[in-house]
């Protein structure tokens, strides 16, 4: 059958099933029917920009968007060590959100200074019709108070429902005075923004029909005064709670009709019988309680006593019967070890989990069936002590897309760990030589588990060039290589370019000796496309920095978008094609 003999609505279909670089590699050109299928697309689904190559970054800019700007609903730009200035490389083509006329979702990905920031801010006050609104933050130094207008931006979006900043402040006296005014905002996410309680509900009392909040409260006052006001639109919360148990009462004592809460405690700890009265006197509508917390035991002998009671007030008619909560500790057996107990409620309900040495799991669901709660766990940060010689017991997780990992670790892990199917980030940190045959093994038996895997970081406190030869992962595209004192010479950079994962790697973090060295790798890799490099010594002084940005623009491709951002971990980063 021939491709163009399907109808539109086939080939739109079909367009479903590739990625934007794909998708422009298969059709862009081919004839006018399906560049205008391809206009058409953008249209109706997200031009997301990120980890994309720059050359096809380039063709969309110039050729595609400037046709449908007042065309296309949703956008994602990007600049991380993928797409390095991406943001700024786009408003350069002479794009401006002014342009976008009927833009309904906008995401914002990692970046590098507060400047880049405010030129976002004013940029975004041009899309009216803005409903979704997503900024992430990559690293930001400053001084100053934070205030560059992100309160009255969203004021000034009247449609916005949805609005989530990765944003922090250095001033806690900021967000006294500043509130927002917004009766559209429906779910405010600022899950790093720390603030007290009396902040919090200055910023939020004007945000009349706020449903959904995540935000992280530090506030250790001792008697503080219970808040008049009532926050009844608020049913979902999320919060990173440090503070007194006082403070946390009269937060939940503003949000009555809560009927999800999600609250990781980082400095207290509350039994059973304690969360069962501050749910009957305060939180008559909840319905989904989770929670993470940790305890200190007192008696190391008598652990496992301590446990059952901590456990036993969580098994009150109230949490069983009524609620069919069910709550698990997890804690190490070992006497000289960590006298910490952590206690959370099942299904696990957090990204990540921290996995050192043994533990134990004890939970109140029947029979200790727990295997099945641990989906949610995305990110997993293992440190297993072997020499400890417990058994384990097996908590099934099969959703990891982050690992990170010491190495050489025993066959325990795969107690805890059922599949890496979904792995898509692999770090790993080694103390030891990476050519014993105990840590060839464990590689060996990751890389052959973990199909999909992308990206892989490796800490080490020397360079170890073989790890990388011996590497034949077909799916690895992205390699961070930057130890404390891991600085390629122009040798090990020359064997690194013509290895299996060098001729594959796409994206590339290493620190070199010489500024020649990093000309050798974009040369010799003929698969990547972006570069994030320091040169020499771990901090180079502005002026050296802008001396070899300088000398790299004089011996590279025009082409080449290279950048310096002392924010950025002073790493020169370079988005080659």
């Amino acid at each position: 059958m021939n491709l163009e003999s399907l109808a539109n609505e086939l080939l739109l279909d079909l367009f479903e099933y590739f990625s934007m670089t794909h998708l422009l590699q298969s059709f862009d050109n081919l004839n006018i029917r399906f560049n205008n299928l391809i206009s058409l697309y953008y249209q109706t689904h997200t031009l997301n920009l990120q980890s994309i190559s720059k050359y096809y970054f380039d063709l969309i800019c110039q050729k595609y968007i400037p046709s449908i700007t007042n065309r296309i609903n949703s956008l994602q730009l990007s600049d991380d060590d993928d797409t390095p200035q991406q943001i700024d490389l786009f408003f350069s083509y002479g794009l401006s959100f002014r342009h976008f006329s009927h833009l309904k979702s906008l995401s914002i990905y990692r970046f590098c200074s507060l400047h880049l920031l405010e030129r976002l801010m004013n940029e975004i006050l041009y899309l009216h019709h803005l409903t979704y609104l997503k900024i992430i933050r990559y690293i930001i130094k400053y001084t100053e108070i934070y205030d560059i207008g992100i309160i009255s931006l969203i004021e000034r979006l009247s449609k916005l429902t949805y609005c989530y900043f990765d944003i922090t402040h250095d001033n806690d006296g900021f967000y006294q005075t500043s509130s927002i005014i917004s009766t559209s905002l429906n779910s405010l996410s600022l899950p790093y923004l720390e603030c007290n309680l009396n902040q919090l509900i200055s910023l939020i009392k004007n945000t009349f029909n706020l449903y959904s909040l995540q935000i992280r409260i530090n506030d250790f006052v001792i008697k503080s005064p219970i808040p008049l006001i009532k926050f009844l639109s608020i049913k979902k919360l999320n919060i990173n709670f440090l503070g007194s148990l006082n403070i946390m009462k009269n937060l939940l004592r503003t949000m009555p009709n809560l009927e999800e809460l999600k609250i990781e405690l980082q400095s207290n700890y509350i039994n059973g019988y304690e969360w069962e009265s501050i749910i009957e006197n305060n939180l008559l509508y909840l319905i989904k309680l989770q929670f993470k917390m940790s305890v200190s035991i007192s008696n190391q002998n008598n652990k496992e006593e301590e446990i059952d009671e901590i456990l036993n007030s969580f098994r009150s008619e109230f949490w069983i019967i009524k609620h069919q909560w069910f709550v698990q500790c997890n804690w190490n057996p070992i006497k000289s070890s960590s006298s910490t107990v952590h206690v959370y409620t099942l299904p696990y309900a957090f990204k990540n989990f921290f996995f050192m040495g043994n533990s134990r799991l004890k939970s109140t669901y029947p029979d200790n069936n727990y295997q099945w709660s641990f989906d949610c766990i995305h990110n997993l940060y293992y440190n297993y002590l072997s020499s400890q010689n417990l058994p384990l017991f097996r908590m099934d997780l099969r959703n990891i897309r982050h690992l990170d990992i010491t190495i050489p670790f025993d066959n325990s892990f795969w107690l805890i760990v059922s599949t890496l199917n979904r792995l898509q980030s692999l770090s790993i940190v080694s103390y030891n030589d990476m050519n014993s045959i105990d840590i060839q093994s464990n590689l060996e038996i990751l890389f052959e588990r973990s199909p999909y895997l992308h990206s892989l970081k490796y800490f080490s406190w020397f360079v170890q060039i073989e790890f990388v030869e011996k590497i034949k992962h077909l799916s690895i595209r992205r390699l961070g290589l930057q130890g404390p004192h891991m600085i390629y010479n122009q040798e090990q950079c020359l064997e690194l370019c013509h290895s299996f994962m060098g001729q594959q790697c796409e994206v590339l973090s290493i620190n070199v000796q010489q500024r020649t060295d990093i000309i050798n790798l974009i040369n010799n890799m003929k698969n990547l496309r972006a570069l994030s490099v320091k040169c020499s010594r771990m901090t180079l002084t502005e002026e050296e920095n802008q001396d070899l940005i300088q000398w790299l623009q004089q011996n590279l491709r025009t082409t080449c978008s290279i950048s310096n951002s002392t924010d950025c971990n002073n790493n020169i980063r370079i988005w080659i094609r």
